[in-house]
């Protein structure tokens, strides 16, 4: 079969940490495909996180794969073009990704694509991409990521957003892609039309994971001494419930242990301080910031356990990437992140905002550390075997396959694939 000339839209791209787990998916999808022999083109913006934009001659994929161009990324069959957003403030505190130069270059090259491939709802990036591949004709994939619903910030501006724009995005693509089966419900009711979506997970980069990680070295970088290390790891917002895991920590019944919060500071990192500080927890916990690349993985290494109690978690790389890592997980059973745990083991669910079941959760843990590191270890096994980076591209292949050969019409029908839940 011959290979397909795709293009993928992302707002923010593999450099951009602070952003969460899109960019990294995103990288993974497109990398992924490209190896599997097909042409494939990013479009994303300089976003990189609160002070920072990504240089212009972008670093951080791997060095075997990277042939540097003037301001894209070229390896094998993957050129990465990277679009300068108008305000960087914007970007990152109001997630208004204004790309200069993107319009000028879709309406050029939009019709030099078979398909495309959308990440994310509610971005100016995807809304230019999909005014101009309905002009040229060429069918879209529409992969919110969790980013369907109206939860968390301005849910005002989104409801606005939506009524100009977004809704006419999520209408027009030929596909929908939900990551669990709790995301495809939760389109559905949204209102998509459930023979737009696909089931289709996140993959997860396995090349991390090849080469062996230093015990110790995120313990010694901030001086966590000996003993139980209980660990979060993700963006600090409302969302992740940072509440129910300190409520979980301060009842532990464990002086010895201690307790790491690592990541971005999203609008959820001074609650937090505050409940720890509150619940005399200080000398026990450590806030590490942004941990990028190898170090979060030292992280999830180090840790006895992570804690992930977030809601509305439509599918939780982190937990994957722990137990990738070797390390039991604990998340809460509200949406898709649950759902994959249940499915792959080595770790537990426990109900959404209940800190008592949360800290008996961890107790099971630590009491017994050998056997649950020995469940991760089983577990890291299923998430290869399902999650891995060329068996999720082949799963999305043959979707654009489905697409493009004509099994399903270039674009969704009058009125589109979405209508009013």
């Amino acid at each position: 079969m011959r290979p397909l000339r795709i293009l993928h839209v992302t707002p923010y791209f593999v450099d951009a940490w602070a952003y969460g787990g899109i960019p990294r998916l995103a990288h993974s999808l497109a990398r992924g495909l490209a190896r599997r022999g097909h042409q494939v083109t990013v479009c994303t913006t300089d976003a990189c996180d609160e002070p920072a934009r990504l240089p212009r001659r972008p670093v951080s994929c791997t060095a075997e794969d990277v042939k540097r161009g003037e301001n894209d990324r070229v390896t094998g069959g993957l050129e990465l073009r990277v679009f300068r957003n108008l305000s960087n403030h914007l970007a990152y505190h109001w997630q208004l990704f204004l790309p200069l130069g993107l319009h000028g270059y879709l309406t050029r090259h939009a019709d030099d694509f078979d398909v495309a491939h959308l990440h994310a709802c509610r971005n100016v990036p995807g809304v230019l991409a999909a005014h101009h591949l309905r002009r040229a004709r060429v069918p879209y994939v529409l992969a919110p990521n969790g980013t369907a619903p109206l939860i968390e910030r301005r849910l005002l501006a989104k409801r606005v957003f939506d009524l100009v724009a977004g809704r006419r995005v999520i209408g027009g693509a030929a596909r929908v892609l939900a990551v669990t089966q709790a995301e495809r419900r939760q389109l559905c009711e949204l209102g998509v039309d459930p023979s737009a979506i696909r089931v289709i997970p996140n993959p997860v980069d396995l090349d991390e994971f090849a080469s062996p990680l230093t015990p110790g070295n995120f313990r010694r970088r901030f001086a966590i001494p000996p003993g139980p290390l209980v660990l979060f790891l993700g963006k600090l917002t409302p969302r992740k419930r940072l509440d129910v895991l300190v409520a979980a920590f301060a009842t532990l019944g464990r002086p010895d242990a201690r307790l790491a919060i690592a990541g971005n500071d999203m609008g959820a990192g001074a609650a937090a301080r505050s409940l720890v500080r509150d619940a005399g927890l200080e000398p026990r916990t450590v806030f590490t910031g942004l941990l990028r690349a190898r170090e979060r993985l030292e992280a999830l290494a180090d840790a006895d356990v992570l804690v992930y109690p977030s809601e509305q978690e439509i599918f939780g790389l982190v937990p994957l990437e722990a137990l990738l890592s070797g390390t039991p997980v604990i998340v809460a059973d509200d949406s898709g992140c649950g759902e994959i745990v249940r499915e792959t083991g080595g770790g537990q669910v426990v109900p959404i905002g209940d800190a008592g079941l949360l800290a008996r959760a961890i107790a099971r843990v630590l009491q017994e550390p050998a056997v649950w590191r020995q469940a991760a270890a089983d577990a890291s096994l299923r998430v290869r075997a399902a999650y891995g980076e060329d068996i999720v591209c082949s799963q999305i292949e043959q979707m654009y396959r489905e697409i493009v050969d004509g099994s399903s019409p270039a674009g969704p029908p009058e009125g589109g694939h979405y209508r009013e839940a």
